[in-house]
């Protein structure tokens, strides 16, 4: 689900040591070389683009950009990581301040910075792997780096990372647990705030304040009003909010580059709003979520919940997904869908929908974020 956002990354921005520690980041390039020696690579490049692909460098430097620029983690199998980042030099004393990693580079284009890279450190000839460079980064930065090795590839090594992102270490999920209670917060605030006569973006602006005063670093808000003609998710609009009005809200929460989502069924009545979940619903979200057990297929369970909706009243609302993966970006593998065969672990966090609409409830949908683990899945977001 996209929305719209500022250019500039406004939140609150901040590394809390203790939450995050740099024992974590040692890990993490611990775990990375060692899949880098399996696969025989010699280096890997980390790139990320913008405000919100940023999970592949971040998840090594800590870091992220705050403007729509890309940014890059070089990672040797042996020897010191370096850190480079479009924009000006002055900025790197701020970045420093974020990352445990010591050798920053500021550049206007991250491409020939990496090629001024290999060069000093004599790794051009060595086998190079890449993550998210095809997906991410402009094409003529990919130009320019691709020919710059002549006779070389880069390797192709997203599947690498990705199997590491998917399953969150401790300190992860309690980052995604910590932005899952300010989500949680919001939506109380929400139905617990008398409203006279609100309209759609005084709602908006009344929810992003509550999460910024908690200390959000990024927030994202969308609407879908069933009574619309398309009954589409859309940014919050200057629509008054009419007694009787049913919408579903979805809302995205990050804390120290790690995110929580959360979608709720709200109907505004007597000057507030109130969550408006029907038990049927409820209990069939319970029991889809409770059938995510660690060993599964994520296609099983997509399957699984097809069988149980078949089996209601319900239609579901299947535009967009029953979920995916969630952690430094809102869109993680695996993705619940029927191609997907990846086994759940004990770690995962996702993001677990359901929509459904009948004649009686009208459209409705409920969603949180959860983590698997060997108790069972547990709720982020409430």
């Amino acid at each position: 689900m996209e929305t719209m956002q500022p250019t500039l990354k406004s939140g609150r921005y901040a590394w809390d040591r203790i939450n995050m520690p740099v024992e974590e980041f040692e890990e993490r390039v611990k775990k990375i070389r060692r899949a880098m020696k399996n696969e025989g690579l010699d280096l890997l490049l980390l790139y990320g683009n913008g405000l919100n692909e940023y999970g592949n460098y971040s998840y090594v430097s800590n870091t992220i950009t705050r403007l729509p620029q890309g940014s890059m983690v070089a990672l040797p199998l042996k020897g010191e990581v370096t850190l480079m980042f479009e924009g000006a030099s002055r900025g790197a004393s701020s970045v420093k301040k974020m990352t445990w990693i010591t050798d920053v580079r500021a550049s206007g284009n991250v491409a020939r910075e990496c090629i001024a890279y290999l060069k000093e450190k004599q790794l051009a000839s060595c086998l190079i792997g890449g993550v998210g460079l095809k997906r991410f980064m402009p094409s003529y930065q990919y130009r320019l780096l691709s020919e710059s090795l002549p006779g070389r590839k880069i390797v192709d090594s997203d599947r690498l990372l990705n199997e590491l992102r998917m399953v969150k270490s401790r300190m992860e999920v309690l980052q995604i647990r910590r932005a899952g209670r300010m989500l949680s917060r919001v939506f109380d605030f929400i139905t617990g705030t008398p409203f006279a006569d609100p309209a759609e973006n005084v709602l908006e602006a009344a929810a992003r304040r509550e999460a910024r005063l908690d200390g959000a670093e990024d927030f994202r808000m969308m609407i879908l009003k069933p009574s619309d003609e398309n009954g589409a998710f859309r940014p919050l609009e200057e629509r008054p909010v009419r007694p009787g009005d049913k919408s579903i809200i979805y809302l995205a929460v990050a804390f120290e580059r790690y995110w929580a989502e959360a979608v709720r069924t709200i109907t505004f009545t007597d000057a507030s709003f109130r969550e408006t979940l029907p038990d049927p619903v409820k209990t069939l979200y319970e029991t889809i979520r409770q059938g995510m057990t660690i060993g599964k297929q994520v296609s099983q369970i997509y399957r699984d919940a097809m069988v149980k909706i078949a089996k209601t009243k319900f239609e579901e609302i299947s535009d967009y997904g029953m979920g995916q993966g969630i952690g430094l970006s809102l869109k993680e593998l695996p993705l619940i869908a029927k191609e997907d065969r990846t086994l759940l672990a004990d770690g995962m966090c996702l993001s677990l929908r359901l929509g459904i609409r009948d004649k009686e409830t009208g459209a409705v949908m409920t969603g949180e974020t959860i983590c698997l683990s060997k108790a069972g899945p547990v709720v982020l977001t409430r």
